[in-house]
């Protein structure tokens, strides 16, 4: 009889052992799945990016341009007075690069035609070291851009370039056929040269609507 309830005793814990691992387990994921999605208001690390910049808007660093006299990428942004919707691209890119530009020439037709340069421009900035300024300016030349409202760049210093890319969150892998694969959005600069939105690059419009919308904001 001793060795029955023994055996009856060990029968009924070893569930009850399992369903408080079991309990344990569902805490510490529900715990580790709302310190990744913020709370349970994004569902993706690309949301929870983009929501830490609204909560927290990044300074630009200070990277020299490839434009006359190397200027900071920092001051460019900040001491212009516009808002700066920014594009990540490479000049040989024929896939999402091209839909980016295509979107800049249809904003920057809006732009103008709405009489808003004077409150945002565009900013292209190539992540490639092969883009030097002769290719970017042949680049610009393609794309039709007006350098009243739109500006390309590159970054020579590998390290600037890095720093800036991680500010701005964009992940660059190298592809074969010296191809680039890589993540698209509107980054959205504020006039005080702090990025502080980010919307999808298949959304052109709430991109220029959150750069006026900014810039009113700053003057008020």
């Amino acid at each position: 009889m001793k060795t029955s309830t023994s055996s009856s005793s060990s029968e009924t814990k070893a569930p009850l052992l399992t369903l408080a691992a079991t309990s344990l387990v569902a805490i510490f994921g529900c715990a580790a799945l709302y310190q990744a999605t913020m709370g349970f208001q994004v569902v993706s690390t690309e949301d929870g990016r983009r929501l830490e910049i609204e909560r927290e808007p990044r300074s630009v660093p200070f990277a020299a341009l490839d434009w006359p006299s190397r200027p900071l990428l920092g001051d460019v942004l900040s001491n212009d007075g516009r808002v700066t919707i920014v594009s990540f691209i490479y000049t040989s890119c024929t896939a999402i690069c091209s839909v980016l530009g295509n979107e800049f020439q249809q904003m920057q037709e809006t732009i103008r035609a709405r009489g808003l340069q004077d409150k945002v421009r565009l900013m292209s900035i190539s992540f490639d070291p092969r883009d030097d300024a002769q290719q970017l300016r042949a680049y610009a030349i393609r794309q039709h851009a007006d350098r009243t409202i739109w500006n390309f760049a590159g970054i020579p210093d590998g390290s600037q370039r890095k720093a800036v890319l991680d500010t701005f969150g964009v992940v660059v892998v190298p592809a074969p056929l010296s191809e680039y694969v890589h993540n698209a959005a509107f980054h959205v600069v504020g006039p005080s040269g702090r990025l502080e939105k980010i919307d999808d690059y298949d959304s052109p419009d709430r991109a220029l609507a959150d750069a006026v919308a900014m810039y009113d904001a700053d003057r008020k």
